[in-house]
């Protein structure tokens, strides 16, 4: 047997403790123990990843489906009479504590003299991408441009001389009109002064009473709400009109939750009661505005369902009412001449923003995904095994034994052979 030279011994004793790990080879070796702890715990993990498999990603997560995700447009019609009396205010302010008159409070009464206003007054714009605004309260003015004083709440407004009412830099951007550089009474005979401005005069007064103005009859108001949807990955076209949604059928029905919770036609009473229960806070939105989020939600199986229907959710997207800049407001004016003067009527709208939000997908069995979902879950299936050898080396009796039979080195067993075949 030739030796190998000293200087070579060593060279491959360095590259052996350095390097020995890169090319050193484990495989799995099997070997049956009879150990209830052990056994107990392999199948119970067994188990779980099994029901999570089953359960959660074919049965729950629809493993052996493909999906695809909704494509939707929607259209909308308002319909009811609104009517606000003239001459009449109402009872009761924003600081009292009993709403129970909402109940009665838009019913007409005898002897009462009323301005009528129909879809064309109170839904503005006529036509809105996924949105409605419905106006419930306003404050009119009549104004035409001329010189008059500026609101005393606006910011640098008020004035002792003249020269306050100059260099007002960024200021005037909330200002209503451009100072003539005067210092004028804001009422005849008041002590309060305020700078003049050319503007639209007289200019809006935030702190006149709104409540007066508030559209009766609003909550009896319906919303007629089309939606069609296209799943494009399965080629399926379908909307929120039913086949058995005849137009007789369309002019009777209201959705209901309970009674009837595929009819295209909402009350907006109903609406706002089930995203608004606090009837306070009814009551603000109807005087200062507020929006509320319709959700039309289509989750279709097209393996097991022989229809696809909708379900809608109404929720509330504006904060509680504060004093500070709450509601939903907006303004816009109609123009026109009067004794060969341009006025116009200026109208901060107050309302409610019914924005329809429409989100889904659809699913259908695909062999692909069905396959992916049995790979990934037969390779959790090794975690059952990790487990029990955790348990087995670690939490036994014979965890030393054990230990000796998994990690068995072959090299080792080899040189014991040969020092046993010399002897």
């Amino acid at each position: 047997m030739q030796i190998m030279p000293e200087q070579n011994k060593q060279c491959l004793n360095f590259f052996s403790s350095k390097f020995g790990s890169l090319i050193t080879y484990s495989t799995d070796r099997s070997a049956s123990i009879k150990s209830f702890k052990v056994g107990f715990v392999y199948r119970i993990a067994q188990m779980l990843i099994l029901a999570y498999i089953f359960g959660w990603e074919l049965y729950h997560n629809k493993g052996y489906q493909v999906f695809d995700s909704v494509s939707s447009v929607v259209t909308t019609k308002v319909k009811g009479q609104g009517f606000i009396p003239l001459n009449s205010s109402l009872e009761l302010d924003l600081k009292e504590q009993n709403f129970t008159f909402l109940n009665d409070l838009y019913t007409l009464k005898s002897g009462q003299d009323y301005r009528m206003m129909d879809t064309a007054d109170y839904v503005i714009p006529p036509n809105e991408y996924n949105s409605i605004f419905i106006m419930t309260n306003f404050l009119k003015t009549k104004q035409h441009q001329d010189k008059c004083p500026e609101e005393s709440t606006k910011f640098k407004a008020k004035c002792n001389e003249d020269a306050d009412c100059l260099n007002l830099g960024s200021a005037l951007n909330s200002w209503n009109g451009i100072p003539t550089g005067k210092c004028i009474h804001k009422y005849p005979g008041s002590d309060l002064k305020v700078c003049e401005i050319f503007a639209w005069c007289p200019v809006e007064d935030e702190n006149v009473r709104t409540e007066d103005f508030l559209v009766r009859n609003v909550l009896n108001f319906t919303i007629f709400i089309k939606n069609d949807i296209e799943f494009k990955k399965f080629g399926k076209k379908i909307r929120n009109i039913q086949p058995y949604h005849t137009n007789k059928y369309l002019q009777t029905c209201e959705y209901n939750l309970e009674k009837d919770p595929y009819c295209p036609i909402f009350q907006l009473k109903y609406i706002i009661s089930l995203a608004e229960n606090d009837p306070n806070e009814v009551y603000q939105m109807l005087i200062k505005g507020g929006v509320i989020l319709i959700e039309i939600i289509w989750n279709c199986d097209f393996d097991f369902q022989s229809s696809c229907l909708p379900e809608y959710q109404f929720h509330r997207f504006d904060s509680k009412q504060t004093d500070t800049a709450s509601g939903f407001n907006f303004r816009f004016a109609n123009r026109f001449r009067e004794n060969d003067l341009e006025v116009r009527e200026l109208y901060k709208a107050y309302g409610l923003r019914l924005i329809i939000n429409v989100s889904g997908t659809s699913g259908r069995f695909n062999i692909v995904p069905l396959m992916l979902t049995i790979g990934a879950g037969i390779g959790l299936m090794s975690i059952s095994v990790i487990l029990a050898d955790c348990v087995l080396l670690n939490f036994t009796k014979k965890k030393r034994f054990y230990h000796e039979i998994k990690e068995l080195n072959v090299d080792r067993m080899l040189d014991t052979n040969i020092r046993i075949a010399r002897l």
